[in-house]
């Protein structure tokens, strides 16, 4: 029997014929009837499960993206895209208003959306007014939403954030955001494990948000404040990751600490700017629950405090002065039998070092038991190298069987067993 339309025909049919017809005549087709939108969603979504909306996206790939937009599940939005300042560019969106206005409504229609990131990058000229606040309007009744990503180079309006209740990670990179808004959105997402907020951009006590913030795990944020200020955040009952970023005051952390060290769930820890004082080393040390820590010293005694630490796998160190820091990192590797990672971004050790580490693995000279490969990262003028298993192996069983017998002609050939790789290549 004869075809004699379109709908009559199977969907492997329509397949073939969508990839003979351009982009325009495939759109116009999709949008003819339910079934059509249906057979172009399986065919072309798998492109926009994980889509970027560039600025030098076409309005043919606009349109194509708002007709999968059901198959969506990652969303990146640039919005340089309706920048209309076209003095260094001839690309973009030509009516900014209109596709920004079928963007918006797009996004309501995004049921599987799981993660909404929103970027502006550079200086932007556009006609439209509030965009931040537009695009979260929408987006607020879909549920599988759970990651949210804001980044502005200037003051943008949220005012739709607290509308948002389904978050589960929420970063924010932009230059000011009124604590009372942030604080209502931790309020109303009461399942929010991630926040990641950019530095000084919180307008108020941070402090605000732990009555409100019961499941948070990881808090990344940056800011320059009195001691009572960062206090508070040790009454997070889950918090497992803290990272502190930027300029800080001297001492600033020790209370913070302190309380810190009764939470026996907390394992990573980076205060990355403003080297860590004498008292809040001391109270660092503490916290022996952690196995990640990044911080700063500018004298050794605190460095030293840091072998108590033994549940360390990684330990990130910048040393501001020019003391030999040697004897302190070999304490540290002896002490920490799980160190798989020791970082030195900047600091003084001797030439030796590295053979000196080796030494200080071993257990046990009688069994010469290896702990896990550790992998030292040191300044370029030292370089970066792996003890490895089999690296210690060569170096300290030249024979098969017997007690421990150091081979000084392996050892004139380290460099012959080990990768050697500058610090910077990394």
């Amino acid at each position: 029997m004869s075809i004699k339309n379109l709908a009559d025909l199977c969907d492997d049919s329509l397949y073939y014929i969508f990839d003979y017809l351009s982009s325009e005549d495939r759109i116009s087709l999709a949008q003819v009837s339910q079934r059509f939108r249906n057979v172009f969603v399986d065919k072309y979504g798998s492109k926009y499960s994980d889509y970027t909306l560039i600025a030098a996206s076409s309005r043919l790939e606009l349109i194509e993206f708002c007709i999968c937009r059901v198959v969506v599940k990652s969303l990146t939005i640039d919005l340089d895209h309706f920048d209309t300042n076209r003095y260094f560019r001839n690309y973009g969106c030509i009516a900014p208003k209109n596709c920004f206005q079928i963007l918006c409504h797009t996004l309501a229609g995004m049921v599987r959306l799981e993660h909404l990131s929103i970027k502006q990058l550079k200086d932007l000229v556009t006609p439209i007014k509030r965009l931040f606040d537009q695009i979260l309007e929408p987006i607020r009744l879909l549920t599988n939403l759970k990651s949210l990503q804001i980044e502005a180079r200037d003051d943008c309006v949220l005012n739709h954030l607290s509308q948002l209740q389904y978050l589960e990670s929420l970063t924010l990179l932009v230059p000011k955001v009124p604590v009372a808004t942030l604080v209502k959105c931790c309020k109303f997402n009461t399942n929010l494990r991630v926040l990641h907020l950019g530095y000084s951009c919180v307008q108020g006590s941070i402090g605000d948000i732990v009555p409100h913030c019961n499941k948070l795990e990881v808090l990344k944020f940056g800011m320059t404040a009195e001691a009572s200020t960062y206090k508070p955040l040790a009454r997070l009952p889950r918090l497992r990751e803290l990272y502190h970023f930027g300029i800080r005051r001297s001492g600033s952390f020790e209370p913070l600490l302190s309380d810190l060290a009764t939470h026996p769930q907390l394992t990573h820890l980076s205060i990355d700017g403003g080297s860590l004082t004498l008292p809040e080393a001391t109270q660092l040390v503490r916290i022996r629950s952690l196995t990640h820590l990044k911080c700063f010293f500018f004298t050794i005694e605190p460095l030293e405090l840091l072998a108590d630490l033994v549940n360390l796998e990684e330990l990130c160190i910048w040393m501001s002065c020019s003391v030999d820091i040697s004897n302190s990192l070999l304490k540290i590797i002896a002490s920490c039998k799980n160190l798989k990672l020791l970082r030195l971004a900047a600091g003084k050790v001797k030439t030796t070092f590295f053979q000196e580490a080796i030494d200080f693995i071993k257990k046990d000279k009688e069994t010469e038991i290896l702990k896990p490969t550790l992998k030292l990262e040191l300044p370029n003028d030292i370089n970066k190298q792996d003890i490895t298993q089999e690296v210690f192996n060569k170096l300290y069983y030249p024979f098969p069987i017997g007690r421990w017998v150091p081979s000084a002609h392996l050892m004139g050939r380290l460099d012959k067993l080990i990768k050697w790789n500058t610090f910077n290549n990394d």
